[in-house]
């Protein structure tokens, strides 16, 4: 499968589509600079399952919300430092959307900044967290509060590593397949149908899940170049995801990202007043065995005091990405005390 290109006005990324580990270890060989110094910055259980794929010095980390922090970065940096890693140390980060946040922002400010690339291991990661170049960690439990905007040389996306997934837990990535979908104007039913009804192995063998995937990635790519530094359009691409940081916080992490998002996409309905399409997304995250309304232990006044935080807030005003009655994605500025939670 040909690769997409990324170029935006500072760098230009190469995301590529691999269906075979050995076609993936091939791609990385080619795509790994030459004299350069890999580092490989890994999710610990990853490294157990698959780490013979990658025979470079490593660092594990715990792909774990709580560790996404900046106590994580500063043992990486040491680490680094302790190995006398110079500029010339290449980053390669594989794992899931926690881990490659991790290893592109300490790649951004490590020396001032070396080069890096992604080799992301689950669906979230493949079809969003890898892609456009955003990374960060969180702070007292808000998401990405500190980051920066900086872009991978690669991305190499492998289904393959999706083998050791329960299908369930693969079904809590899909809002994020859903999100694209909703962006691009394409049936979220296909979507709910190929997930839904096939078990986790068989999808493997299924074109289709390289097909949604690389479908969920031209979407974001094609946002990222047009908006790099989300100053505009790029603002749609965190459709959902308003509600969902805020959910993901008062839950303890209870709720996975993906499942907060698909909450987050039934809210954007509703507060957009897209009342069919907030039927229609409630039904296929019900498809899926997903949660479609927030957890009755959560109160309103800890979500909107949650919201609050938001990166894209301006004053006392939310700029809150909806889902219109017409199908279509528009931002939208809300009081807090006008949210619709229910």
């Amino acid at each position: 499968m040909d690769p997409l290109i990324l170029k935006t006005a500072t760098a230009v990324s190469q995301i590529s589509f691999f269906s075979s580990f050995a076609e993936m270890k091939e791609e990385l060989c080619r795509s790994l600079p030459e004299n350069c110094r890999i580092v490989a910055i890994i999710d610990e259980k990853v490294d157990v399952f698959y780490g013979y794929l990658f025979p470079y010095e490593k660092i594990t980390v715990v792909a774990d919300e709580r560790a996404k922090t900046m106590a994580t970065v500063e043992r990486i940096t040491r680490r680094l430092m302790e190995m006398k890693a110079g500029r010339d140390t290449f980053l390669l980060g594989i794992g899931g959307g926690i881990t490659t946040d991790i290893c592109g922002f300490v790649a951004s400010i490590y020396k001032r900044g070396v080069s890096f690339g992604f080799v992301p291991t689950t669906l979230l990661a493949m079809v969003d967290a890898a892609i456009g170049g955003k990374n960060g960690v969180n702070v007292d439990g808000y998401k990405n509060m500190l980051g920066t905007i900086t872009q991978p040389q690669f991305v190499i996306s492998c289904p393959a590593f999706l083998s050791s997934f329960q299908k369930s837990e693969i079904c809590k990535s899909v809002p994020e397949v859903l999100k694209t979908r909703l962006i691009g104007g394409k049936s979220i039913e296909e979507v709910a149908d190929f997930f839904g009804n096939t078990d986790s192995l068989k999808g493997l063998e299924d074109g289709r899940l390289l097909g949604f995937i690389r479908e969920a990635a031209e979407v974001k790519c094609r946002v990222v170049a047009s908006d790099e530094r989300e100053s505009g359009c790029r603002r749609i691409l965190n459709l959902g995801h308003t509600f969902a940081h805020a959910l993901e916080r008062c839950s303890g992490n209870r709720l996975s990202h993906g499942e907060a998002v698909g909450i987050g996409l039934v809210l954007a309905a509703k507060n957009g007043g897209a009342g069919r399409m907030t039927e229609s997304i409630a039904a296929v995250l019900k498809q899926l065995g997903l949660p479609s309304q927030i957890p009755e232990n959560l109160e309103i006044t800890e979500l909107n005091r949650a919201v609050l935080q938001d990166k894209k807030n301006s004053g006392t005003h939310l700029n809150l990405v909806v889902i219109d009655e017409a199908g279509k994605i528009s931002l939208k500025q809300k009081l807090v005390k006008d949210l619709i939670w229910g």
